[in-house]
């Protein structure tokens, strides 16, 4: 297993503060090899306190460290690479966590042998409960994903994936977390309307989210629609309301926003050559 060494990431808002988190939390370094570059001031003071690993800049991060990890938003990662290019010379791993920039548009700007990984997290990354897809560029080898891949283990389920298919798990897992939480808020209101009160409804709706969720786990090879049919009984309140959800548009509109977010994903991509 390839050793990660020293490791940077450029960016320490909540996703390069929480990705430092999983890494010291996983004791895959030592706090010492840990370093980060933000120009927000107040990211920088929240990050140093929180971690308490030392703050440098850009053209000394990519110096030091062998693991170079972007967390920047995707118009500033070519202008961010084109800065460092000098300083990322063979054997050292730029991993960018950033939608729609492709590790061919990244590597365009580093010398050969510099290798390139391009993952999508997502917000849960925070609480270490991620859906992280991750691609190898044409520069990366296997063991260079494969360190990519344990890195970003540190907070949650990563899946390997070819890149051509990176957009459309940013449609699904990237964003997916916001889909989520509009739901719960439905879930919420409608409660509301019915009565019950706040407090009682927000717990109810999380729960019964837990509760889906763990029985998915528990049997990877079930179809959601086999699950959903054994709680689906004849004239009960299920088909009630799940009939109210298909009259609404309720899947077709799940699915127009995965697709939306897909191809603005790819839209972000082509930006970011320009």
């Amino acid at each position: 297993m390839a050793e990660i060494g020293s490791i940077g990431f450029i960016g320490a808002g909540k996703m390069g503060s929480a990705l430092i988190s999983g890494v010291l939390r996983a004791g895959m370094v030592k706090p010492a090899e840990v370093f980060f570059a933000e120009t927000d001031e107040g990211a920088l003071r929240r990050c140093r306190k929180k971690h308490g690993i030392e703050a440098v800049s850009t053209g000394s991060l990519a110096e030091r460290c062998r693991v170079v990890v972007l967390c920047v938003k995707p118009p500033v990662v070519l202008p961010v690479i084109r800065q460092l290019a000098g300083a990322l010379g063979p054997g050292k791993l730029v991993v960018s966590v950033a939608a729609g920039i492709t590790t061919g548009a990244i590597e365009a700007e580093l010398a050969p042998g510099v290798a390139v990984v391009r993952a999508m997290p997502n917000i849960a990354a925070t609480v270490a409960a991620s859906a992280t897809a991750v691609a190898a560029g044409a520069t990366a080898g296997r063991e260079d994903l494969e360190l990519a891949a344990r890195l970003l283990s540190s907070v949650g389920l990563v899946v390997e994936l070819p890149e051509a298919l990176l957009d459309a798990a940013t449609g699904l897992a990237g964003s997916g977390p916001a889909y989520v939480f509009l739901f719960t808020e439905a879930l919420i209101s409608g409660a509301l309307k019915v009565g019950l009160p706040y407090h009682e409804a927000r717990a109810l709706a999380v729960q019964t989210l837990k509760g889906a969720a763990a029985m998915l786990e528990a049997d990877p090879e079930s179809h959601p629609a086999i699950l959903r049919d054994a709680v689906t009984t004849p004239g009960g309140t299920t088909i009630a309301a799940l009939h109210e959800l298909e009259q609404k548009g309720f899947r077709d509109a799940v699915i127009s926003a995965v697709e939306a977010a897909a191809e603005r994903s790819r839209e972000l991509g082509g930006a970011g050559k320009k």
